[in-house]
């Protein structure tokens, strides 16, 4: 085998390997050869209760594995329904992040088939300090004064959604309730809870009969606790007992109503005197000394 032929040989192979590699590399970089599929995505960040349009969306093209479940193709899908959840730029559109259709907008467009949105009012204590917001989930307590001076609390409702602190329908950016509009000292404000018909009427009554306070929850907590009445003796402080006298009630004997007087009856002669009966025959008579 001559020297030539060899070096040929040797090209051949190079130009083979060349070629292979080429049509492997762009086998794998070619976008026909990638499974993926167009969705609706949002072009901007959409907060909470607006309604999408048009200019909201673009086209975004996700791998065919990688599609998020509900998520909506087209983008006619989407417009004139109102966010739910907010959406960051770039986001997939999802169903559930989605209102129904002529399902209204802001806060309507979130309250759930079913449902009730109730509005209570709140201080920086009854509040949390502020730190509830849109989506916390609260208990809410109510506390009244008795009759007897005694007061009493109890748990009415609990792991309830807030729809909306105020007239925020989303948290803040970093989730600091210090970047939310908090009420004055002195001043409320209002907070808005997700409930259910008989919810709400138990709502409405603890307003009008006493006072109500919200308790914020860990939102991976949705345990509903059996609870009851607490009184103020529950807390080891009992109202101290009183050294009080008795008091003395005096009443009024009967006293006696005189009647008619009785007839007096005529003094026996004989009384104070001894007297002898003597009997003759069948006669008897009497001698008194």
């Amino acid at each position: 085998m001559t020297r030539e032929r060899v070096w040929m040989m040797f090209g051949v192979a190079w130009l083979f390997a060349g070629l292979v590699s080429w049509m492997v590399y762009r086998s794998a970089t070619s976008p026909s050869s990638r499974d993926v599929i167009q969705v609706a995505a949002a072009a901007r960040a959409i907060p909470a209760g607006q309604r999408i349009v048009d200019a909201d969306l673009k086209i975004a093209e996700v791998a065919r594995k990688d599609l998020p479940a509900g998520a909506i193709l087209h983008r006619t899908d989407a417009v004139g329904r109102a966010v739910l959840f907010q959406l960051e730029a770039n986001e997939p559109v999802l169903e559930s992040k989605l209102a129904p259709k002529q399902g209204g907008e802001g806060l309507t467009a979130m309250i759930e088939p079913g449902k009730r949105a109730v509005s209570v009012q709140v201080n920086e204590t009854i509040g949390v300090a502020g730190f509830v917001q849109p989506g916390s989930k609260v208990d809410v307590l109510f506390t009244r004064s008795l009759q007897n001076g005694d007061a009493a609390a109890t748990t009415i409702l609990q792991n309830v959604s807030v729809l909306a602190y105020g007239r925020n329908l989303q948290r803040t950016a970093t989730g600091d309730a210090k970047q939310q509009a908090q009420p004055a000292p002195g001043q409320s404000v209002t907070v808005t809870l997700l409930v259910t018909q008989e919810e709400a009427e138990r709502v409405a009554l603890a307003v009008q009969r006493g006072k109500i306070q919200l308790a914020l929850r860990n939102p991976l907590d949705d345990k509903e606790e059996e609870t009851t009445a607490v009184y103020a003796d529950d807390l080891g402080i009992a109202e101290p007992e009183r050294n009080v006298r008795p008091q003395v009630i005096e009443v009024a004997k009967p006293v006696a109503v005189a009647g008619p007087a009785a007839p007096l009856k005529p003094k026996d002669p004989r009384e104070g005197k001894v007297v002898i009966k003597v009997f003759r025959g069948n006669k008897a008579s009497e001698d008194i000394f």
